[in-house]
């Protein structure tokens, strides 16, 4: 009995450990990233870059540059910059370097899926590989242009990959696979329990 008290006892202090995280999470300082629909970005009005700068610079602040998925997030992201009053381009997530035509998410390696292009866009003039978006009318619309020019950079803040991994540490997974693997050991250990306070049997011969 008092080995299965102390198996819960640990797996009450797992529990206070799991919530703990979830409240972390919950309250995480995403600082300089700002809430804009379901997603965290940040835009330097300070600061014009280069594509590829503007790429290393998301990455050294945690985050990529923006891939805007839906229509949903494009007007989330056009409002925000409105608010701002940003009237410059500005780069996101995508080029079509590897491949005249086929637009690669850089930070996903897959393909562009969402797009909304300015008129008669894309139209590779003079080369234009990296995309953009800029203001037209108070809509924002995509455009592909020359990696070189230096815009304004939308930062996407990156999401941790999580796996249910039994090698990752304990801190390092998402709270759903911690708590089952969590339940799974405490039923494991309660099957332990079971199996060690039945009597032996003793042979008849």
């Amino acid at each position: 009995m008092v080995n299965f008290v102390q198996i819960c006892l640990i797996f009450s202090s797992f529990l206070g450990i799991f919530a703990s995280k979830i409240f972390a999470k919950n309250n995480e300082n995403y600082h300089p990233f700002v809430k804009v629909g379901n997603k965290y970005y940040f835009i330097n009005g300070e600061l014009k870059m280069n594509w590829f700068e503007s790429s290393e610079y998301c990455r050294s602040l945690g985050g990529d540059l923006a891939n805007i998925e839906s229509l949903e997030e494009l007007l989330e992201l056009e409002k925000y910059i409105l608010t701002r009053g940003i009237l410059s381009q500005l780069w996101f997530d995508g080029n079509d370097l590897a491949n005249e035509g086929r637009y690669m998410s850089h930070s996903t390696g897959r393909p562009i899926l969402f797009t909304k292009w300015y008129s008669t866009n894309p139209d590779n003039q003079n080369n234009e590989d990296c995309l953009e978006v800029c203001m037209d009318d108070k809509t924002l619309l995509m455009n592909d242009h020359h990696c070189e020019k230096e815009f304004y950079a939308i930062c996407q803040f990156r999401e941790p990959s999580m796996h249910c991994s039994g090698k990752d540490s304990l801190m390092h997974q998402d709270e759903n696979c911690i708590l089952k693997n969590l339940v799974e050991s405490l039923m494991q250990a309660a099957d332990a329990f079971k199996s060690h306070s039945q009597p032996l049997l003793c042979p008849t011969s």
